[in-house]
């Protein structure tokens, strides 16, 4: 259970904004709790066969199974411990990466975990139960934040009772390694392979924003209602030291010449230099 995290200085995390994709995600995840809870009692598990991942399905033309199992669960325990740990990582990741990126990251993440369990508890072990559960996604999600903030601290409460401190790159190794080993030693109950799966999908995107950030630019896209918040995002993604130092700012002339330009043809004309130097001028 996570209690608090730290820049520095102790932050309480269930101070932290709400975020629009995470509130979507919830809220879905809850209202499709609550229809398994009233549907299952009477059409037998009807909404796992259809929405749960599970090989024989997924083979006999299922293909939605491995985005629509991440918004159901198990059980109320279940859904209430990765809702809150999506709050408590998912709000600042979709700050820093943007709504857009964010939705990228937990849906290919979830999608990327759930085959990870297909081929091992589907096609190795040949699991009877359907896979269920946002973990996988939410892996990927914490995963991506260990590899772009890898020295923030982060404060557990295990057991609700016992505090642990460690960095966030500590904490997903930790996690990956029990990962492993329940996975090696679990009965196949628990989707063990989905949360490693994931957890490994979304370090690898969060390794590639740290190491190539101008790879997430908001300037290479046409003005959307997303456009500012993209913006936003990068600036965030600046202060938070996600991405590198300063570069020499373009001159006067050149960002007169491409506003010059986009009046003229339109910003869909503009060659990736000019959205570089344009990108340049912003951050200033």
């Amino acid at each position: 259970m996570l209690t608090t995290m730290q820049v520095g200085r102790p932050i309480n995390p269930f101070a932290r904004r709400m975020t629009s994709a995470v509130m979507m995600i919830m809220i879905a995840c809850a209202v499709i709790f609550l229809m398994q809870v009233i549907v299952e009692k009477s059409a037998g598990g009807t909404l796992n066969v259809i929405f749960g991942l599970h090989l024989s399905t997924l083979l006999r033309g299922f293909v939605w199974q491995p985005v629509t199992y991440i918004f159901l669960h198990g059980s109320l325990i279940h859904i209430l411990m990765n809702m809150l740990i999506l709050y408590f990582f998912g709000c600042e990741m979709e700050e820093v990466l943007g709504t857009r990126r964010f939705l990228k990251l937990y849906f290919g993440t979830g999608a990327l975990a759930g085959l990870g369990w297909v081929l091992v508890d589907g096609v190795l072990r040949q699991t009877e139960l359907p896979c269920v559960g946002a973990s996988g996604a939410v892996f990927g999600v914490i995963g991506a934040f260990a590899a772009m903030f890898p020295k923030r601290v982060i404060t557990l409460l295990v057991f609700f009772v016992l505090p642990v401190t460690m960095t966030a790159r500590a904490m997903a190794i930790g996690m990956a390694a029990i990962s492993l080993v329940l996975l090696v030693k679990s009965d196949g109950n628990v989707a063990h392979a989905a949360h490693l799966a994931g957890g490994i999908a979304g370090y690898l995107y969060g390794m590639r924003v740290a190491r190539n950030p101008t790879s997430i630019d908001p300037m290479m896209n046409p003005p959307s209602a997303g456009f500012i918040s993209n913006i936003r995002a990068r600036l965030l993604r600046r202060e938070m030291h996600v991405i590198g130092g300063e570069e020499e700012p373009p001159s006067p002339e050149e960002v007169d010449r491409i506003l010059e330009k986009i009046k003229k043809e339109g910003i869909g004309k503009l060659s990736r230099k000019d959205r570089r130097i344009l990108d340049q001028a912003s951050k200033r």
